[in-house]
C-alpha cells in the first residue's frame, strides 16, 4: 500500500489525539485565571462529548457528499479553529461555545476514518492508526507542560497545538490526490473480492455469508440487526473501562493505597504509554492472530489487571497492574472496529461505526462518572471491583455477539 497514503491516515489520527488530553492538563491553570470552580471542567467535557456523539451519528450522510478525505481535512480545520478559540477565550462561557465545533470535528473524523480502516485496511494498520491517536494524546500535554515550565500561558500552549493542527490539515488538503480511487466511492466501484478475502481471514468470520445476512437486515432499523445492540454496549463498556481507569485509579491509589499524589499521577502516564505501545505491538501480532483472538487476549489482560488492582499488593506492583490494564485495552478497540464489516456487513458498516462511536462516547460520559458516584458512597475500594465487573461484562457480551452472528450465517 502507498506509504504516503498511510502517512496521511496516521497523521490524521495524530491530529485527532492532540487536543483530546489538553483540557485536563491545562485546567488547574485555566481554572484560576477564569475564576471558576474545579468541577466546572465537567460542563466543558460534557459539551464536547455531546457534540461528538451528534457528529458520529451524522457522519454517514456527510461522507456520502464529501468523501472520507475531504471530510478529514475539513474536520482538521474545524478543530484548529476551536483550539484558536480556546487560546483567545475571554471567559468560561466562551470555552463552552468553542467546545461545540471541537466535538463536531473530532466525532466526524473519528467515525469516517475508523470506518474506512475497518472496511479497507488490514488489522495491523487499524492498530497503528489508534496507536497514532495515542501518540497525539501523549504529545499534546507534553507541549503544554513545556510551555508552562518555560513560564508561558496555557493560551500559548493551545495556540501552538492549533498551529500544528492547521499544518496537518494543510498537508491533508495537499495530499488529497493520493486518495484518488481509494475513497469510499472509488473503492465501491472496484472489484473488492481480494479485500473481502483478506478481511475474512483477519476476522475469523465468513464475510460473504455475513454480508448476505446483512443485506436482509439492512431493511430493518439498525438496532434490529442481530447483534448490533450488544456490540454498541461493548463499545460503551470499553470506553468506560479505558477512561474510567485513567480517571479514577489515581484517586483509588491516593485515598485507599496511600500513594502520594505525584506517584499516583505517574500511573496515568504508565497506563496511556502501555495502551500506545500495546497497539504498536498488536499491529505485528495481527499478522499471526485473528481479531477475535486479540480481542480475547486484551479482555483477559484487563480482567487480570483490574483484579490485581483490588489486591493488597506492594506499591510497586500496582504499576504492573496498571500496565496490564493498559496493554489489555490496546487491542480491544481496534479489534472490535475491524470486525464490524465481518459481523454486520460492509453495506451497514458506516452507519454502525457511527453508532458505535456514539455509544463509546456515551459510555465515557455516563458510566465513567458513575464509578465515582459509587466510590463516594460505598468507598474507594469499589473502583477496581467496578472496573473488573465491566471487563467481565464486555467479555460475556462480546462472545454473545459472535454467537448471534454465527447463528445468522
Amino acid at each position: 500500500m502507498n506509504i504516503i497514503f498511510l502517512l496521511v491516515i496516521y497523521l490524521a489520527f495524530v491530529s485527532l489525539g492532540l487536543p483530546d488530553t489538553l483540557l485536563g492538563s491545562a485546567w488547574p491553570v485555566m481554572q484560576g485565571e477564569l475564576g471558576v470552580s474545579l468541577d466546572a471542567q465537567g460542563l466543558i467535557t460534557v459539551t464536547v462529548s455531546c457534540a461528538t456523539i451528534f457528529s458520529c451519528l451524522m457522519t454517514e450522510r456527510i461522507v456520502r457528499h464529501l468523501g472520507t478525505a475531504k471530510l478529514a481535512a475539513l474536520c482538521g480545520f474545524i478543530t484548529a479553529a476551536s483550539l484558536l478559540g480556546y487560546s483567545f477565550s475571554p471567559s468560561y462561557l466562551w470555552l463552552i461555545v468553542v467546545s461545540i465545533p471541537l466535538g463536531l470535528g473530532a466525532g466526524a473524523v473519528d467515525t469516517c476514518l475508523n470506518n474506512y480502516g475497518a472496511l479497507y485496511l488490514k488489522a495491523k494498520h487499524v492498530n497503528w492508526m489508534t496507536c497514532c491517536y495515542g501518540l497525539g494524546a501523549t504529545v499534546g500535554p507534553l507541549i503544554l507542560s513545556f510551555v508552562l515550565a518555560d513560564g508561558g500561558s496555557w493560551r500559548r500552549g493551545y495556540l501552538i497545538i492549533a498551529m500544528i493542527q492547521i499544518c496537518i490539515s494543510v498537508f491533508l488538503v495537499i495530499t488529497l490526490p493520493v486518495w484518488r480511487g481509494r475513497d469510499h466511492r472509488g473503492i465501491e466501484n472496484r472489484d473488492i473480492r481480494r479485500e473481502e478475502k483478506d478481511f475474512g481471514a483477519d476476522s475469523g468470520m465468513d464475510i460473504t455469508r455475513t454480508n448476505s445476512v446483512s443485506e436482509k437486515g439492512n431493511r430493518k432499523p439498525l438496532l434490529l440487526i442481530p447483534g448490533v445492540a450488544f456490540a454498541l454496549i461493548c463499545y460503551a463498556l470499553f470506553f468506560a473501562i479505558q477512561y474510567g481507569t485513567a480517571l479514577w485509579t489515581p484517586s483509588y491509589l491516593v485515598g485507599f493505597r496511600s500513594f502520594s499524589p505525584d506517584s499516583a499521577a505517574q500511573t496515568t502516564s504508565v497506563f496511556y504509554f502501555c495502551v500506545m505501545m500495546g497497539r504498536l505491538v498488536c499491529g505485528f501480532l495481527s499478522e499471526k492472530f485473528s481479531d477475535k483472538a486479540l480481542l480475547r487476549l486484551g479482555i483477559g489482560l484487563c480482567i487480570a489487571g483490574t483484579f490485581c488492582l483490588s489486591l493488597p499488593l506492594p506499591s510497586v506492583l500496582f504499576y504492573g497492574a496498571i500496565a496490564l490494564v493498559g496493554l489489555g485495552c490496546a487491542p480491544i478497540f481496534p479489534s472490535m472496529l475491524h470486525m464490524t464489516p465481518a459481523r454486520f456487513g460492509r453495506e451497514n458498516s458506516q452507519r454502525i461505526v457511527g453508532f458505535q462511536m456514539a455509544a463509546a462516547y456515551a459510555g465515557d460520559v455516563l458510566i465513567s462518572p458513575f464509578i465515582g458516584v459509587v466510590a463516594e458512597r460505598a468507598g474507594l475500594y469499589t473502583i477496581p471491583i467496578f472496573l473488573l465487573a465491566l471487563c467481565v461484562l464486555i467479555l460475556i457480551l462480546s462472545e454473545w455477539v459472535d454467537r448471534i452472528v454465527v447463528k445468522q450465517q
